[in-house]
């Protein structure tokens, strides 16, 4: 298969503004697109990772924009519809049906967009890239090479957590736990969350005994190819 991965900012984004002004990261699934008439409708699942406090800042100020036509928040996944007019720079209009999305487009708090894609056919992917490289205000072309996709994205990303696993484990996650070395400690993180040290290592425990058993299946599904 032939994969494209490159890196944009364009003009016309509703969501890189809002990643910047909130801090936060957000996962994009993106959904469908259809056209009628003068108006391009979209759909896509949004993950966001930050601060609890952003994220809910963040979700905020989408959901109030008057484009938004339906929308469901539950817990960190926003999904929503929205319409754009046709001269619109969204990207997902230039996505075709011959275009795969192999991982979630990636929107960090620096608003960079960043793509993977594959496609059968080369040409394909390039035929997409320039019909987005005239909507962009930065376009960067990491890599466009036939290689073996040993690893894809599925909706269920992760196994079901309390909300407040969820709250814990985000808390690690952004703090930088999971780093090496280490930014941050149990009693640090325990204030945050406003728990003793003791029930918030057990909340995180019992998180992380969830979540380590799903990457490894996913792991043992997509074995690690030499190159």
């Amino acid at each position: 298969m032939w994969v494209a991965k490159f890196t944009v900012t364009h003009k016309g984004s509703l969501t890189s503004p809002l990643t910047t002004k909130h801090n936060v990261t957000m996962l994009v699934f993106p959904l469908n697109s259809y056209k009628e008439k003068n108006k391009i409708y979209i759909s896509a699942a949004h993950l966001i990772l930050g601060k609890e406090e952003n994220k809910k800042e963040y979700f905020k100020d989408t959901i109030k924009n008057p484009r938004i036509i339906e929308y469901d928040l539950c817990g960190d996944l926003l999904i929503y519809s929205f319409w754009a007019p046709l001269k619109n720079t969204h990207l997902q209009q230039w996505i075709t049906p011959n275009i795969m999305f192999l991982k979630p487009t990636v929107i960090g708090p620096d608003g960079i967009q960043h793509f993977t894609i594959g496609s059968w056919k080369k040409e394909n992917l390039s035929k997409v890239m320039n019909k987005m490289k005239p909507n962009c205000k930065t376009f960067e072309l990491e890599s466009l090479k036939q290689e073996k996709v040993s690893d894809l994205f599925i909706p269920h990303i992760a196994p079901p957590l309390s909300k407040k696993q969820k709250e814990i484990f985000n808390i690690a996650y952004t703090h930088g736990f999971y780093d090496y070395p280490k930014k941050t400690n149990i009693e640090k993180m325990s204030k945050k969350a406003k728990l003793s040290p003791s029930t918030f290592q057990e909340h995180l425990r019992r998180a992380e005994a969830k979540m380590i058993p799903f990457i490894m299946e996913n792991l043992m599904q997509n074995p690690a190819i030499d190159r």
